[in-house]
């Protein structure tokens, strides 16, 4: 089993990124009926999940990889 070496600073960036994507969209209406209005609730919930997600997905895609050569 292969394991990924992921940089952290890249994680970082990626999920401020998604977590900043989605305040904007939530804050100007677009992901829900109630413009002006943030969850930050569901903003945290993304920011712990998304880098964990993330690395499940390098993990799997270094040993698909891995088994293909």
């Amino acid at each position: 089993m292969r394991v990924p070496n992921p940089s952290l600073s890249e994680y970082a960036i990626n999920t401020a990124v998604v977590v900043l994507t989605l305040a904007v969209l939530q804050y100007t209406g677009w992901l829900s009926d109630d413009p002006a209005g943030l969850d930050p609730a569901f903003l945290i919930a993304v920011a712990v999940m998304f880098p964990a997600f993330s690395y499940l997905i390098a993990l799997v895609v270094a040993n698909v990889r891995s088994n293909g050569e």
